[in-house]
């Protein structure tokens, strides 16, 4: 089976005023391939689905599979392919704002791509990390004035809700601007119920990657 990222494309091309890029989560040790119906990757369609929808057509919608599913060590493996899947929407939309999605693992890799393109307007505008994975000494590099927003469930086993508090607020401290939303009684996966998450993602990247003007009132 063939190991190398795959990036996908859904919207109108024609119509994009910014694209947000999904990163799925992982496990911290796997050189196996990912596939369309693993369960990191099924995760995070109805969020690409309920940004979409709120947009209304002016966001483009990327989901990337990454070529192994494991973080592995000091291979950072996800990066790579994260960054490329940046390289390449900059290429096809130019000049387009980027949000990304990233659950688990994948909140641990966009942190870390989120100064992908520096500066320019054309890059990274904001993140949505949710239930992100962040070991103890994980470095995350300046984020400048990038929205982000943290959720976690309080209930989360996997991953630690209190180290992504303590980020948030040190994100806070340094000037930075940090939404954090805590679920109680939610666990990893996001569910019973989903739809909270997924309308707070879409709220947060229409708000973010927007031009205020032009935005509608968010359909449910």
């Amino acid at each position: 089976m063939s190991r190398a990222p795959r990036l996908s494309f859904t919207g109108d091309d024609a119509r994009a005023e910014a694209v947000v890029l999904l990163l799925p989560g992982g496990t911290t040790d796997s050189f196996a391939s990912v596939r369309a119906f693993d369960p990191a990757v099924l995760r995070l369609i109805p969020f690409g689905r309920s940004v979409v929808r709120a947009g209304g057509g002016r966001i483009v919608l990327a989901k990337l599979r990454y070529a192994v599913r494991g973080w592995n060590g000091e291979q950072e493996s996800p990066l790579s392919d994260a960054r490329w899947a940046l390289d390449r929407i900059a290429e096809r939309f130019d000049h387009l704002p980027v949000g990304l999605v990233g659950h688990s693992m994948g909140g641990r890799v966009a942190l870390r791509v989120a100064d992908h393109g520096g500066v320019h307007s054309w890059g990274v505008r904001s993140v949505a990390a949710l239930a992100p994975w962040l070991p103890h000494g994980e470095s995350i590099p300046p984020l400048g004035d990038r929205a982000l927003l943290f959720a976690h469930g309080t209930a989360d086993r996997i991953t630690d809700p209190g180290k992504t508090v303590e980020l948030a607020a040190k994100l806070t401290a340094d000037g930075a601007d940090v939404e954090l939303v805590k679920y109680a009684g939610a666990r990893h996966a996001m569910l019973f119920p989903a739809r909270p998450w997924h309308d707070m993602v879409a709220r947060f990247m229409v708000r973010t990657l927007l031009a205020p003007a032009q935005v509608g009132p968010y359909q449910t």
